[in-house]
């Protein structure tokens, strides 16, 4: 590994200079000699300071106020958002080599990525499908990337602020959490407009929807936060055991994985009481419901638990491939996918646990879409969609296919979180909903050559 760090540092001593009282004699190391040094430095260090702005073309005195884009907010098109004081940099690096940037009407997109683009910038960490669409959020580039299913094309992106982490579908929402402030929001999915604002006392790592509720899980509190996604408020925090990584809901039972502690904890959804902590493997990270059952990876054993619903008690644990966590339920069996490139499908009738071929890929987190699994590969910065009834792959959409981190950025609507929150009709009070373009508009199409795999031609 490069440190960036000379190997042969320090240097070895010259012995063909020995006489130092030679070389001061000379004028240099005479205290006069450091005097200039050190004035030379100070000239250097003004002209740097003074000389950046100048020939940066950055007049503080004559420039208006910048907007989103780079250009004068006087130049903005009417009703385009953004909230003023970024700097996505210069404008002419932005516009060589990034697809995602708008071009004129007479300038195709381009087909294919530039050289040299790093795709492990993308880090796609949480997937939900619903409102026709698949909403991954990426922590990498911190924005929401919006997928259209029938296209399998990137359509746009969304800027929460901060971190995007954890997504899900409720209550004709899209919900997005953050890892970095305390704040889960709610998005109408057709005009990207704010449904609902939640703050939390922690702060939300993961998003999942059930039992009529939108819960996150905080890892930092140890708790799990309950949402009336009907009203947009916080109904409870409930204390779960130590790093709690995921959660799932339904049929009055909410299931807590906590990570640190080998524990899952089971919430009775009518009074929010844990009543059950029971103990699996070692760094459970994921928990699905099915075939009447709550399944469970364990990432450190390399096994799945399965336990009872009404008790909690393990009643089998099936070993997988190194490193399972996120856990699917469709056609009628539990689908493993590992961080080691491996996935694997789980037989309830019988426990057995069979590796998929030819499904390379590491998987975070997993949204069912009838027979299909959608899987959020991190480490590649892709999405997989996998047919559950023929267990192939039948797409793999690389986000960097699509533009650079900074494109999904700069392309990004940006719902402003600081007016007042618009309930959605039906929910209670509605006030005037923030000025927003239609999302045909204000969601860019990124690339038109993105790198997607047909769904006639299967990956062989």
């Amino acid at each position: 590994m490069n440190s960036g760090v000379d190997p042969d540092w320090p240097a070895p001593v010259d012995d063909t200079i020995t006489d130092h009282d030679e070389i001061r004699r000379s004028g240099f190391g005479g205290p006069w000699w450091w005097v200039v040094i050190g004035g030379l430095l100070l000239l250097a260090g003004l002209f740097a300071v003074l000389g950046g702005g100048v020939f940066n073309g950055n007049d503080t005195d004559t420039a208006g106020p910048v907007g989103e884009d780079g250009t004068d907010q006087a130049d903005r098109a009417e009703g385009e958002t953004g909230e003023p004081g970024d700097d996505p940099g210069d404008e002419s690096e932005r516009a060589e080599g990034s697809p995602g940037l708008p071009l004129p009407d007479d300038e195709p997109f381009p087909t294919e990525p530039p050289a040299g683009r790093d795709p492990g910038e993308f880090r796609p960490d949480s997937i939900d499908v619903g409102a026709g669409a698949v909403w991954v959020s990426d922590y990498g580039c911190g924005v929401v990337v919006r997928i259209d299913p029938e296209t399998e094309r990137v359509v746009g992106s969304i800027d929460v602020g901060g971190s995007a982490s954890g997504v899900a579908v409720s209550d004709g929402l899209v919900w997005v959490g953050n890892r970095v402030v305390g704040r889960v929001v709610g998005l109408e999915p057709e005009t990207i407009r704010v449904g609902a604002s939640v703050e939390l006392p922690g702060y939300a790592l993961g998003l999942a929807a059930g039992d009529g509720s939108v819960w996150a899980v905080d890892p930092l509190s140890g708790a799990v936060h309950r949402i009336d996604g009907s009203t947009g408020t916080l109904v409870d925090s409930i204390e779960v055991g130590e790093n709690p990584h995921y959660v799932a809901a339904d049929g009055g039972v909410a299931w807590v994985v906590n990570n640190s502690d080998g524990t899952v904890s089971r919430i009775d959804t009518t009074d929010n009481e844990v009543t059950a902590t029971v103990p699996v493997g070692q760094g459970p990270l994921h928990v699905v419901e099915g075939a009447g059952s709550i399944w469970v990876t364990n990432s450190l054993d390399g096994t799945v638990s399965r336990l009872r619903v009404a008790t909690g008690e393990v009643e089998a644990t099936v070993p997988v491939g190194p490193f399972p966590h996120a856990l699917a339920f469709a056609s009628d069996e539990v689908w493993v996918g590992t961080e080691s490139g491996q996935l694997w499908r789980i037989d309830p009738d019988d426990d057995g646990a069979e590796q998929v071929p030819e499904a390379e890929f590491d998987s975070i987190d997993m949204a069912v879409d009838g027979t299909d699994i959608w899987v959020a590969d991190s480490d590649n910065g892709s999405v997989v969609r996998v047919d559950t009834t023929t267990a192939e792959v039948t797409a793999r959409i690389d986000l960097a296919d699509f533009g650079s981190c900074q494109d999904f950025r700069l392309n990004a609507v940006r719902p402003p979180f600081a007016q007042q929150v618009r309930v959605p009709a039906g929910r209670g009070a509605s006030t005037q909903a923030p000025k927003l373009m239609p999302i045909s508009s204000s969601l860019r199409i990124l690339s038109a050559g993105g790198g997607t795999m047909p769904r006639s031609a299967p990956k062989s």
